[in-house]
């Protein structure tokens, strides 16, 4: 009784028929899955479901604060900002191997605060771009990064933002999904197994139905098969952003004016 449905349907593979028609994603999220799982079988329902985009309604009042705010500080460069909020960019994978974003083990778990942080000043920009807070979720692999994400989330601003880990999530999906990959380190040896699983990890990128914004070190990642297989395919796409060192790559501590969110979202 301890195994699992997906461990007891590997065993009997004649019991599982693959449907490979969806209506959940557009076809630049589906485009991860068809990479890293299915060989690009995948397909869309519908052409409504393949070209849908996340709705940003108050996107140009935010993106008009950045570039007022870029003109007085020209030391942050936010056009990564910029570009990661676009509906247009349905898929971004933000390299942070140049911050440096590195991981720490705290009470028995791995967190990476800066990436946490990256997270919350971008889900503040998304909320007050428009986005509801109840269309959005949060992964990560690991519990202790849950923690660090939800600490930073306290304002009423983000009240219905999920903050879960991927197995939580299956079975469901979000209008927008920020992924964290945690794992950031300059020193070789095992990393850990939860990233090495090719299922978690195609469940973790097909939770978005309009936008996926993943926030990792691709250097670091590229240590487990199938994270480098799906960085592969995002750098063959242009989806990675964020990744070296003449754009700038400190955080802003403000990258943007006095922020106050719209209460009719």
């Amino acid at each position: 009784m301890d195994e699992s449905l997906f461990k007891r349907l590997e065993l009997h593979s004649e019991a599982v028929v693959q449907l490979n028609v969806q209506y959940r994603m557009n076809r630049q999220i589906m485009s991860l899955s068809n990479s890293l799982m299915y060989e690009g079988r995948l397909e869309c329902g519908s052409e409504r479901t393949a070209s849908a985009l996340l709705s940003l309604p108050f996107l140009l009042s935010v993106q008009s604060e950045l570039s007022s705010y870029s003109e007085t500080h020209p030391h942050h460069n936010v056009a990564w900002i910029q570009a990661a909020l676009s509906p247009s960019n349905p898929v971004c994978f933000l390299d942070c191997s140049m911050v440096p974003a590195l991981e720490s083990v705290e009470q028995g778990g791995v967190s990476n605060h800066t990436e946490a942080a990256l997270i919350h000043k971008l889900l503040s920009l998304l909320i007050k771009a428009g986005c509801k807070p109840s269309d959005i979720g949060v992964i990560a692999p690991y519990r202790q990064q849950l923690k660090s994400i939800s600490a930073l989330l306290q304002s009423s601003a983000f009240i219905g933002v999920e903050v879960n880990t991927v197995d939580r999530y299956q079975g469901r999906d979000k209008s927008l999904i920020m992924l964290s990959f945690v794992r950031s380190t300059v020193e070789e040896g095992n990393l850990g197994e939860l990233l090495k699983d090719w299922r978690r990890l195609n469940v973790a990128i097909t939770r978005a139905k309009h936008k996926l914004l993943m926030v990792g070190s691709a250097t670091t990642l590229r240590r487990y098969a199938p994270v480098e297989k799906l960085l592969n395919h995002l750098q063959q796409e242009n989806m990675i952003s964020f990744k070296n060192t003449s754009c700038s790559c400190q955080l802003p501590t403000r990258p943007y004016p006095a922020c106050t969110y719209n209460r009719r979202l």
